[in-house]
């Protein structure tokens, strides 16, 4: 699948490379992890300044009101770059469920400081909490476990059995246990004892499912990024690295062996377009078939690459040292989150088999 990008998204693209090339080269990206969020304090204002963070949200609730593709774009460049800062945790999961699934004032006063950069969220979608009305307020009771970016986060949606509710990370009777993630970033598991909240932090529930949608399409197009990166490490490698006088590259086994890592990639980039046009689909039973699809080919194609990248470089691909060693956890890391090939084909099954592209095709 084939995407053409307009002027504008062209000019996106080169500012976000621009960044990571300049800012995020691989000897950086240590440094960028001892920092004290685990991130670039440095890089992620730059992101602010560049308009990243405002790039999802309607323009009445002060952001750019761009789209999926948009959304894509930063994707992509992120999953190259490796980046660590927490656009997929504040960003698109807990803002979009925000800018989804509140009234447009509270919306928007919780958004501008997200969009500033000065408020890191997280979405607790595996949650398991009580709310327990109270008045003009609820009580909540019970965990939360990975929540992605809760190390670090300043407030909290979290959900519970029929909605969600928006919680300050101070918030008296909340406590967390942050720690790092395999592949970069970080997570936590919350532990909520008596929180009280207005009745006005409730979220939508179905506002949390369009917030996972997004991440999931997020997600591919970060895997995509960092397959089609590592490929290029992979091919320079082969081209580069000399036995018995010659460059390994010219064994055809192992020309085969690159463009089989091709064909992965290019199918990881077609998913990836699809979840980006697949936000402007308005059927829920469709955008269910579609991202189960989407969790499937990204599950199974960031698994051939990544592991055939290492399996390339032979005993440096598995090296700390060596960037391709980063890009396989990163790509198993994502592969986790989505959920196992195996177990998205069923579900797949289950709801009818994949949906037709074709309204898809045509809004691109």
């Amino acid at each position: 699948m084939n995407l053409e990008l307009s002027d504008d998204q062209r000019m996106l693209k080169d500012s976000i490379e621009r960044l990571v090339t300049e800012r995020y080269p691989f000897d950086k990206r240590h440094g960028h992890a001892a920092g004290a969020r685990g991130f670039s304090d440095a890089v992620w204002g730059e992101m602010v300044e560049l308009g990243l963070t405002m790039l999802p949200f309607s323009e009445h609730l002060g952001g750019l009101g761009l789209g999926g593709v948009e959304t894509m774009i930063v994707g992509e460049a992120i999953g190259r770059g490796l980046l660590l800062e927490p656009y997929l945790s504040s960003i698109v999961l807990a803002g979009t469920a925000i800018a989804e699934g509140t009234v447009p004032e509270i919306a928007a006063a919780q958004l501008e400081g997200i969009m500033g950069g000065q408020t890191i969220a997280a979405l607790a979608d595996r949650a398991e909490v009580t709310a327990t009305p109270n008045g003009d307020s609820v009580r909540l009771d019970g965990a939360a476990s990975l929540v992605l970016g809760g190390d670090h986060a300043d407030v909290f949606v979290v959900t519970s059995k029929d909605d969600a509710w928006i919680v300050p990370a101070d918030a008296p009777g909340l406590s967390r246990r942050g720690f790092s993630l395999h592949g970069g970033g970080g997570a936590a598991d919350l532990t909520l004892s008596g929180v009280q909240v207005s009745n006005e932090a409730r979220v939508t529930a179905s506002a949390v499912t369009r917030a996972i949608e997004a991440g999931i399409a997020f997600l591919a197009a970060e895997a995509a990024g960092a397959m089609r990166a590592a490929l290029d490490v992979t091919v320079e490698y082969l081209k580069t690295r000399v036995q018995f006088g010659k460059a390994i590259g010219t064994n055809q086994a192992l020309q085969h062996r690159a463009a089989e890592m091709l064909v992965e990639v290019e199918q990881a980039t077609s998913a990836a377009i699809y979840g980006a046009l697949l936000a402007n689909e308005n059927d829920p039973a469709e955008r269910a078939r579609g991202t189960a699809a989407i969790k499937a080919v990204i599950g199974k194609t960031g698994r051939f690459v990544a592991q055939y990248a290492v399996q390339l470089h032979g005993g440096i691909g598995v090296s700390e040292e060596h960037v391709v060693s980063h890009y396989f956890r990163r790509l198993t890391a994502i592969g986790m989150l989505l959920g196992g090939t195996d177990e998205q084909i069923k579900r797949l099954a289950k709801m009818g088999g994949f949906t037709s592209a074709t309204p898809h095709l045509a809004a691109a």
